[in-house]
């Protein structure tokens, strides 16, 4: 094999993991917790308004409340929100935030995007609570402790 063929090959690899490597970076799809718990950052208390309505990426607008969470899939490291306040004192907000590679699920917290918080706490890692902390668990297991025993086989009267 000449050198010539060598370094055309070698250019051919190269470039080929330089388009895969840039199409992972674009295509990688993340999961948006769209939060509006409020939140405490640096001593300071950011609440949400009553009523809004969120879009992310030009995706159909949805309505939320105080203290909901609503899961949107985006692809793409660079996103734009668009926060419109529905109560009390209507403006809209437009804002672009961006999820790190390897973070598959995040939160974002719309408090902080409305609360002019710093840009680093728009954006966090979601982790799940463990599933014998949650309540719905927790009242399952209080529940089963409450029903009767079924009675044992051997104890029922045979019919004739």
């Amino acid at each position: 094999m000449s050198s010539r063929s060598l370094i055309q090959r070698s250019a051919l690899l190269f470039a080929l993991l330089v388009l895969s490597a840039w199409l992972f970076y674009i295509g990688k799809a993340h999961t948006l917790l769209i939060d509006t718990n409020a939140v405490t950052l640096d001593g300071r208390e950011f609440k949400s308004a009553e009523a809004i309505t969120v879009s992310v990426d030009g995706k159909t607008p949805e309505d939320m409340g105080r203290a909901e969470r609503i899961l949107v899939s985006v692809s793409g490291q660079q996103h734009r929100i668009v926060i419109e306040v529905v109560s009390g004192g209507a403006r809209k907000v437009e804002k672009r935030f961006a999820v790190p590679t390897f973070m598959d699920s995040a939160l974002v917290s719309i408090p902080a995007i409305l609360g002019d918080a710093a840009p680093e706490h728009w954006v966090t890692k979601f982790t799940a609570a463990d599933r014998e902390d949650t309540p719905a668990e927790q009242m399952q297991h209080e529940g089963d402790a409450a029903l009767p025993t079924p009675p044992d086989a051997k104890s029922l009267p045979s019919k004739p």
